[in-house]
């Protein structure tokens, strides 16, 4: 019978009742579709083992020389989890390319002799029931067919697997840091392409610090400034269109025509305005701004600046109702009288390099 069809009558009937019918229903019938004669001493059964777990393993695959392979089977509803040391430890005495661990519907296949705990030389599993035939049809055979078994292709074979298999878990482990890396400090290709993507579908394009933000989190800051206005092209697929411009946003008085106990409505920083409405505001602006241009050496030279208690920190439990600057997980000392807000939003733009006049606080 070919191996297909072995496998569609396995799917057709019901599981064994325990370990002798899972070898003699399941593992056995498989093993003849793959090329093993047990008259010719190929499958030897109840294999005895050496070394300092003696023991016995319930199927043995033999080659010419020697045994190439080793299978243990349980129960269906035995849980293979509990028996995967065994096995291996049975393999790595014998000196087997591979060993299997299986309940006749699922098998664990393992590389025994590689580096590492269990779960990393374990390089693929099949579902009798529920993976595709075609695909079974070729993953037995590539791993326990008796020519791919006894040439040693199937080891070879397996070995690219279980590397592949290392690969994804380490990629699955560090693509989303290296993310992390590319939102905190984004390039120049990153930030164009969102550009680029936001005028296809939004037809606006945004300014650079605007996608920055974005990227990393942070709320998005207005472009509109007393002295500027925005422009927007009536159509994205038009050259020929005219583009429309905004009125300009009507300037507020700057804080030299106020007196500095009145509380300002909004920050004008580097020529972009920022509304606030609390005087803990205008430092939150000012600290997403510099984050926004200088990344994680925002965090490194503020973490260390000479604040005591009142600065920066990583540990929100570090102060009473901190301000969290965006979603960077860095928060501030939020407990500052008014008449302290811009002498220490001043502080954090000189130690980020900026001159303290860059700030002006803003008024209806």
């Amino acid at each position: 019978m070919a191996l297909r069809e072995t496998l569609d009558t396995i799917r057709s009937v019901p599981a064994p009742r325990d370990e002798e019918n899972t070898k003699f229903q399941i593992i056995t019938p498989i093993l003849g579709d793959l090329g093993w004669n047990p008259a010719r001493q190929e499958i030897l059964y109840e294999y005895r083992v050496g070394g300092k777990i003696k023991g016995k393993v319930d199927i043995a695959l033999m080659g010419p020389k020697r045994c190439v392979a080793l299978i243990e089977a349980k129960a269906p509803e035995e849980k293979l989890a509990d028996h995967v040391e065994q096995v291996l430890g049975y393999a790595f005495y014998e000196g087997v390319d591979v060993c299997v661990l299986t309940n006749g519907l699922e098998w664990w296949l393992y590389l025994p002799r590689e580096d590492g705990p269990p779960e990393e030389r374990l390089f693929t599993t099949l579902l009798i029931k529920h993976d595709p035939t075609e695909q079974l049809t070729y993953d037995l055979k590539t791993f326990l067919g008796k020519d791919n078994l006894v040439r040693g292709q199937a080891k070879k074979r397996a070995k690219r697997v279980l590397e592949a298999r290392h690969q994804a878990a380490f990629l699955e482990s560090e693509l989303p840091v290296l993310w992390k890396s590319m939102l905190n400090m984004p390039d120049d290709e990153l930030v164009e392409l969102l550009t680029q993507r936001t005028y296809d579908n939004l037809n606006l394009r945004p300014e650079r610090n605007q996608v920055v933000a974005v990227l990393r989190g942070l709320p998005v800051p207005s472009v509109v400034s007393p002295n500027r206005s925005v422009t927007v092209s009536s159509s994205p697929k038009s050259r020929t269109s005219r583009e429309r411009t905004k009125p300009a946003i009507k300037p507020k008085q700057s804080s030299t025509t106020r007196a500095r106990s009145e509380k300002p409505t909004g920050i004008q920083l580097w020529n972009e305005y920022y509304p606030v409405k609390y005087w803990i505001d205008i430092l939150v602006q000012v600290a997403e701004a510099l984050y926004r241009q200088h990344g994680l050496d925002f965090e490194s030279k503020l973490t260390h600046a000479k604040f005591g208690k009142a600065g920066v920190s990583r540990n929100r439990a570090d102060f009473d109702s901190p301000k969290e600057i965006g979603s960077t997980g860095i928060f501030l000392y939020s407990k500052l009288q008014s008449k302290q807000i811009r002498p220490r939003a001043e502080r954090f733009l000189e130690i980020m390099g900026h001159p303290s006049s860059d700030l002006e606080l803003m008024y209806d």
